[in-house]
């Protein structure tokens, strides 16, 4: 499910109160082209992005804290009660880009359950030859950003990159063009996605241009939904790097 069909409005918010009302209006002006005139062609969103001091009743929303009880996370999105949310720290790296990164995956997959059924990722050691992708769209590209009116937002890929194969003389795979095949992963990125015949569910990380696979462990104790699932292993992946 996405917000194709449900126009929605988020709220941006910070609950800090530490940046001026003139910055965070000028935030969410970028968010909200970053909707309107680059995901919203591609991904055919419906939804508008503004600034307030609290969450109006309805709306989506991204809160901005001085930091997140996510070990390891600059930002995560999720939902409570099926109204989807994000938060953010504005302490852990350029909070603009993580803000955009939360923003663009919750209107693309809100629920963390969108699947699209591809070829299985070259070099895969599995048998499938097709998987099912959790469509999570700046996680490959996660490490290219660029600006919007001069505030910098987060590359995401595009409804092409999840292709079997490249078709006809498509630009690119993400808005910016970094991603210039399908399924590609770019160093510092990653991808999610489960073999159908085993019911695993496996992870690709680029790091240092080294590409990884890791097949997870079946989740333990308290339910998850898929995509938070995945972004608890990612972290503790790339923490056990550090």
């Amino acid at each position: 499910m996405s917000t194709a069909a449900i126009p929605v409005h988020v709220a941006l918010v910070d609950r800090t109160e530490t940046i001026a009302p003139a910055e965070l209006a000028e935030v969410a002006g970028a968010l909200n082209e970053q909707v309107q005139a680059d995901l919203a062609p591609a991904w055919k969103i419906a939804a508008t992005v503004g600034a307030y001091p609290r969450a109006p009743h309805g709306t989506w929303r991204i809160e901005l804290h001085e930091t997140i009880e996510v070990e390891g996370a600059a930002g995560f999105h999720a939902d409570k009660r099926g109204q989807p949310f994000a938060m953010v720290a504005l302490s852990d790296g350029d909070w603009t880009v993580t803000a955009s990164h939360e923003l663009l995956e919750m209107l693309i997959d809100p629920f963390g359950s969108r699947l699209h059924t591809a070829a299985a990722l070259s070099g895969w050691k599995g048998d499938s030859p097709r998987v099912k992708y959790l469509m999570e769209a700046g996680d490959p590209c996660e490490e290219i950003h660029y600006e919007v009116g001069g505030v910098p937002m987060s590359d995401f890929v595009l409804p092409s990159f999840y292709r079997s194969a490249p078709r006809g003389s498509l630009a690119g795979y993400s808005h910016t063009g970094s991603v210039t095949e399908p399924l590609q992963i770019l160093d510092g990125g990653y991808i999610s996605f489960l073999d159908p015949t085993t019911e695993a569910i496996w992870q690709r990380f680029v790091v240092n241009g080294k590409v990884v696979d890791k097949e997870l462990e079946p989740p333990q104790g308290r339910l998850l939904n898929l995509r938070e699932f995945c972004d608890e292993q990612a972290r503790a992946y790339r923490a056990s790097l550090s």
